[in-house]
């Protein structure tokens, strides 16, 4: 109602800005848009939706993406690429803990959960500094993270350290068996 009395009458609302009344009416309207603000706030956001559910969708949408970079089964191809079951492991350990991680690469921390989780450190054969040893060795000399290929030769090195009575291929084939279908172990989170 203030608002429609100022419009009608031009000589209050046109003041200049050293007026006595200029000070008054200009509180008088950044109350009133306060209160037009408050009562119809910006609709034209999404829904909110729990933060749980966001999560979600990101890891999802993370993990749906093809992992070794190439355009083969990717958005518009007919074709699906793929997965096998130990890169599909690899995919979840490299994304765990790391919102921003596309399950491309795998940095040391994971690796190192990913050996724990799975059972491929045994404290005997092979151990927590074997396991950050063998990461080392694997990785680019720059890079703190490791690629899907080179996960597959630290597993290698891994097995033939811990089954040493088997060849090679045996080794890395028992090794591949107790990562296929995991994924990371959360123990003490509460919802």
């Amino acid at each position: 109602t203030k608002r429609k009395q100022k419009s009608a009458n031009p000589n209050t609302a046109q003041k200049e800005p050293n007026s006595s009344t200029s000070m008054a009416d200009h509180k008088d309207n950044i109350d009133d848009f306060k209160v037009q603000t408050a009562k119809h706030p910006n609709m034209g956001l999404a829904p909110l939706r729990p933060h749980s559910e966001q999560s979600k969708d990101r890891a999802s949408k993370r993990l749906s993406s093809e992992s070794n970079g190439t355009s083969e089964g990717g958005v518009g191809s007919s074709t699906p690429v793929e997965v096998t079951a130990l890169e599909e492991s690899f995919r979840r350990f490299a994304i765990h803990g790391d919102t921003r991680a596309t399950g491309k690469e795998m940095h040391g921390k994971n690796w190192s959960k990913l050996c724990k989780d799975c059972g491929v450190i045994d404290g005997k054969n092979i151990t927590l500094t074997d396991v950050d040893i063998v990461f080392s060795k694997v990785k680019k000399k720059s890079c703190r993270n490791i690629t899907y290929d080179e996960f597959k030769v630290a597993l290698g090195e891994l097995a033939r350290k811990k089954y040493k009575d088997k060849t090679g291929e045996e080794a890395e084939a028992e090794v591949f068996k107790l990562i296929e279908g995991k994924a990371p172990i959360i123990a003490g989170v509460t919802v």
